[in-house]
């Protein structure tokens, strides 16, 4: 049996060399007669990327139900843009995503994913908006991962700002966030949709660092699918200060720290209070190394059940090394680290009263080799360990979700095509 995965882990390899080598030599004349046109203002680039991935661990599952697979993704695209880049332009780009397992076809996926950027300035104003669609199909884990199951869903997500300059120091700006999640109507998740609107203002405290201060007001809308629900809307307010810019000639990014109250608009379920921390800092140690930490702390109601928040704790750190002196080659490190608390809930199974009140913790950590040898290709390959781990507070509920610990191994080798 091992003879076998290997020969069949060999081919996939060889596969991926082969478009490797096959784009390389298709483009190497010439490549930007092929990947890059323009006209009138207008840039045309088409793009592709490919991916040969081994999972020892297809579906999140433990022990005996483990299965390993090798899976194939193909994800040709175009990006059109009109504009410079830095100056009043709009850019739209389609991607589709086909992947393809080798032992366990019956789960092989399609993907379509649309985005929407737009950026101008006139005057004192300032527009940024991003738009995106996205017709996902994937396994997922949890207790959909035990059942084994592609999950079909399709999300919007849109958030645009408006800046205004009032003086040469000070500014005043609106943000309007929408988030869309609609899973198909055989999923027992709970589809959500926000809205959520903030208000700031950003001083420009020295010559390279700003203050911001703002406060947001939002609301959650619930819908229910496969499974009758005690789904509730939840409405969330708050406001944060914080600081961003160049804090040093090393040490760049944004903070900011404030507070975070979400209440249900209905029913008997209990809200959340919490301190809203955020935090994005890169420091580069030498023109070869650099590092960045990221950490945000937030609240969300949870996809599973009605009348339950879901308050998150999530830290990244990513190390970048430079290899040689060529600028082709790059060593990447990171590790994230995400604890999620889900509040007390309670759901009725027949004649029971259950807390499905549980505590969720996920580290991943991984490694890449990035090798660039022209702008509009790249190849990496990388090593990705993932492991969950769950605490109920009910014994009940931990037999009931059928929600299990779960570690997983993942090896990549990926092209990408385009600029």
């Amino acid at each position: 049996m091992r003879h076998q995965v290997n020969q069949r882990g060999l081919r996939v390899v060889q596969l991926a060399c082969s478009l490797t080598a096959g784009s390389a030599l298709a483009l190497a004349q010439n490549p930007g007669e092929y990947l890059s046109y323009s006209w009138k203002g207008i840039a045309l680039q088409p793009q592709l990327d490919t991916t040969a991935l081994f999972t020892d661990n297809l579906f999140s599952s433990a022990g005996v139900n483990r299965v390993s697979d090798f899976m194939m993704t193909f994800s040709p695209g175009l990006r059109l843009q009109w504009g410079r880049d830095g100056l009043n332009q709009v850019s739209f780009e389609y991607h589709h995503d086909e992947s393809i397992l080798v032992d366990n076809s019956d789960f092989n996926s399609s993907q379509n994913r649309l985005a929407l950027s737009v950026r101008y300035a006139t005057g004192r104003i300032r527009v940024d908006g991003q738009d995106s669609v996205q017709f996902l199909s994937s396994l997922m884990g949890g207790s959909i991962g035990q059942l084994r199951l592609l999950v079909d869903r399709v999300t919007l997500a849109d958030t645009y700002t408006v800046t205004y300059d009032w003086t040469e120091k000070t500014d005043f700006y609106f943000r309007g966030v929408h988030n869309t999640t609609d899973y198909d109507k055989k999923q027992f998740l709970l589809d959500q949709t926000t809205l959520e609107g903030v208000l700031g203002t950003s001083y420009q405290w020295s010559a390279k660092t700003r203050v911001t201060t703002e406060g947001f007001y939002g609301r959650t809308l619930i819908g229910a699918n496969a499974a009758p629900t005690i789904a509730s809307d939840s409405s969330f307010y708050g406001g944060f200060v914080g600081l961003r810019g160049n804090f040093t000639s090393k040490l760049t990014g944004s903070g900011k720290i404030g507070y975070e109250r979400r209440d249900f608009v209905t029913g008997d379920s209990q809200g959340s209070s919490t301190p809203a921390l955020a935090f994005d800092l890169s420091y580069q140690f030498s023109p070869m190394t650099s590092a960045t930490l990221r950490y945000d702390r937030r609240t969300a109601p949870s996809p599973q059940f009605g009348g339950q928040i879901s308050v998150s704790d999530a830290v990244s750190f990513q190390v970048n090394q430079m290899v040689g002196n060529s600028g082709k080659w790059l060593v990447r490190g990171n590790t994230t680290f995400s604890h999620n608390n889900l509040t007390t809930a309670n759901i009725t199974s027949g004649a029971q009263t259950i807390n499905v009140e549980r505590t969720d913790t996920i580290l991943t950590l991984g490694a890449s080799l990035v090798y660039q040898p022209q702008p509009w290709l790249s190849c990496i390959a990388a090593y990705n360990f993932e492991n969950f781990d769950i605490s109920f507070a009910s014994q009940t509920a931990s037999g009931l979700l059928q929600v299990v610990p779960y570690h997983a191994n993942r090896v990549s080798l990926s092209v990408a095509v385009g600029f």
